[in-house]
């Protein structure tokens, strides 16, 4: 996450007519015909916002939510009320300070009719990544920059794993605000999210999610910080990552990041040997995005297709997934073969969340329309610990391939252009979506509890 010369304040649109305006544009997806879009933060996290207009950087704020609820979530993926399934505890992995998550969690969870998760009751825990106190908000003009921007990820993150787990335990995980501390390599980001992961797994973490990506070199997947996100039983999901989700950079860098990754050229010369850490590697679970819409005013039933922002790839340097079928990895030449799992990351007709946290511009962004996979990611990783996820001794995705086809909702429609992933010689089922596994969506998104 890079820093940004400031942070858009939000603008709220207030009047009833406004609010019907966008819930309508949310149920028929075209909320960004006339609104922009923008990530929260310049590389690594891929939490999307909707913002006032097309091209802008000012966040869209209501006090009402007009994206996709906790209930709404529940409908699309079949999900029992609240108290039906296993209870656990879902780690998030995130960065900065954020003093407000605690009592905006509370508004989300009112808001949908979930049960309280507070830090005296035990349901809510907040710790560095070290297993301390909280990280302390940041005193001068840059940390106040980041963490604004970071809360916004926190904030959809704690809300995406209570859409899918309300009675789940939620651990937030900080690591120092990389911005604030000045930018860190790739490598060395990767080091502290594997403490972080750890400091998870030692404090009863049942699965753990990350939406940040890096780009590493293939020989990286055996330094110490990869094989230390390797724990059997305790699953790391991570986001696969977006392509070019802020509007202001149609063509963006991470269009061209991850569909070089790895790339082999038809001709069999290797273009780049990088891979997208952790996702990729072969123990974590790669989460991928879908475009979720629904059908009618009363959002009771919903369509599920690829998100164009997203393809599906190969990571041709490393061995395939655990368990991965060697039918999927065929596809890949028998190497790891990206997504797993998918679920909502659409802006478009996107997630509500809610965040106030703005010690920057002392403007909350309240209520916002947000999507990316750092959406899909926590949502998949809590619904993963309710449905079975408890000392399992699966390695990353095994516990997922090995699950009955009808834990998963198979989402076989495409919904952009594979000319990307096709150009560099990846075929029809790395590239689209259709029946079983593909690339963009892997084995679909959640359908119900499984038992894995």
């Amino acid at each position: 996450m890079a820093l940004t010369t400031g942070v858009a304040q939000a603008t709220s649109a207030q009047a009833s007519s406004d609010i019907a305006s966008l819930q309508l544009q949310v149920h028929e997806g075209t909320l960004l015909s006339s609104h922009g879009v923008r990530t929260m933060c310049a590389s690594g996290c891929h939490a999307d916002v909707v913002t006032t207009s097309p091209g802008s950087g000012t966040v869209l704020s209501t006090d009402t939510p007009v994206g996709l609820g906790a209930t709404d979530l529940a409908r699309a993926y079949s999900l029992p009320r609240a108290s039906v399934g296993r209870k656990g505890t879902i780690a998030l992995i995130s960065t900065g300070a954020n003093t407000h998550l605690e009592s905006d969690l509370a508004t989300y969870r009112k808001q949908y009719g979930l049960p309280a998760c507070t830090t005296a009751s035990g349901c809510l825990t907040v710790t560095d990544f070290h297993g301390g106190p909280p990280v302390a908000p940041g005193t001068t003009t840059e940390f106040k920059v980041a963490e604004e921007e970071a809360a916004v990820e926190t904030s959809l993150d704690v809300d995406m794993a209570s859409a899918a787990c309300p009675d789940c335990h939620i651990m937030v995980v900080q690591t120092p605000d990389i911005d604030a501390t000045g930018e860190l390599l790739p490598a060395e980001k990767a080091a502290d999210y594997a403490v972080a992961y750890q400091t998870a797994v030692r404090l009863g973490a049942n699965a753990v999610s990350l939406s940040d990506v890096e780009f590493l070199d293939a020989s990286t997947a055996d330094a110490d910080y990869s094989k230390a996100v390797r724990q059997p039983g305790v699953p790391l999901f991570a986001s696969s990552g977006d392509i070019s989700s802020s509007d202001a950079t149609a063509a963006g860098s991470d269009a061209t990041a991850k569909a070089g990754t790895d790339a082999t050229a038809k001709a069999g010369t290797v273009v780049d040997t990088s891979y997208t850490w952790p996702a990729e590697l072969p123990w974590a679970v790669a989460v991928g995005g879908t475009s979720l819409k629904p059908v009618d005013a009363s959002r009771q039933q919903f369509t599920e297709t690829a998100w164009h922002n997203l393809h599906g790839g190969c990571a041709l340097t490393l061995p395939p997934a655990a368990g991965q079928p060697a039918s999927v990895a065929a596809n890949c030449g028998g190497h790891r073969a990206a997504t797993d799992v998918s679920a909502v990351a659409d802006p478009a007709s996107g997630p509500a969340v809610y965040d106030t946290y703005a010690p920057s511009t002392g403007k909350p962004n309240n209520w916002l329309v947000s999507g990316g996979t750092s959406a899909s990611s926590p949502f998949v990783a809590a619904w993963y610990v309710r449905s079975s996820g408890h000392s399992t001794g699966a390695v990353g995705p095994s516990a997922l391939y090995r699950a009955p086809a009808s834990v998963f909702h198979d989402v076989t429609t495409d919904g952009g252009s594979p000319a990307i992933c096709q150009k560099f010689g990846w075929g029809e089922k790395v590239c689209q979506a259709g029946p079983g596994w593909d690339g963009p969506t892997g084995l679909g998104s959640p359908h119900g509890l499984g038992k894995f």
